[in-house]
């Protein structure tokens, strides 16, 4: 397998892609701490949203969407239901199981973030298009 070669376009348009990505979450971790938020507990909230409507994920399965340690999952869902953004509820067929469901005041907050990085993606998204285009169309092997 031989290396591809980068011209210093390709170079440039990487560097520029990475910087886009760090503003994005710099951005959404200001807006978590305006909120009274950790940018983790922002994503911890956006996954069980993002679970569908019954938003329910165990701690397990939020460890492995977040790609942190079940114990960390754990310390984090403390947090937020301590802030009342979460709750934990027993499964209903099998009651050993337990399930973190997004509070009604969590879901108004998280409402109210997510609808902020969706005007911040529509700003970034054409930029980035147009980096991955650069590097579509400088790359040698296209």
């Amino acid at each position: 397998m031989t290396t591809p070669t980068l011209t210093d376009d390709d170079y440039r348009a990487l560097a520029l892609f990475r910087r886009a990505l760090r503003r994005f979450l710099n951005f959404s971790g200001e807006a978590a701490a305006t909120a009274g938020l950790e940018a983790q507990q922002y994503q911890a909230m956006l996954a069980l949203r993002g679970a569908g409507d019954s938003g329910a994920m165990t701690v397990g399965e939020l460890a492995e969407e977040l790609q942190i340690r079940p114990h960390s999952a754990v310390g984090l869902v403390t947090r937020l239901e301590r802030q009342e953004l979460v709750s934990r509820e027993k499964g209903s067929t099998d009651r050993r199981q337990v399930f973190v469901v997004l509070t009604p005041h969590g879901r108004e907050l998280l409402a109210g973030l997510a609808a902020a990085h969706k005007d911040e993606l529509r700003k970034a998204v054409p930029a980035l298009l147009n980096l991955i285009e650069q590097l579509d169309g400088a790359s040698p092997s296209n």
